[in-house]
């Protein structure tokens, strides 16, 4: 596949996901889930509003 077939690079990492799905799970806060990730709040909305979006997006990626 090529890049522009797959659309935009994700901005985290496999393991940046598991822990914020995991944060969230937990009823975490997402101001202190971007700072712990490293991620930004935008990006801990998008997985937190989709996350099954969020792990099809990295899938086509790593694919």
């Amino acid at each position: 596949m090529t890049p522009t077939a797959c659309g935009r690079k994700p901005s985290y990492t496999r393991a940046q996901l598991d822990a914020v799905l995991a944060k969230l799970a937990h009823g975490a806060h997402i101001s202190p889930i971007a700072r712990d990730t490293g991620l930004s709040r935008q990006a801990v909305y998008r997985i937190k509003e989709d996350p099954a979006e969020a792990e099809a997006i990295l899938a086509r990626w790593v694919a």
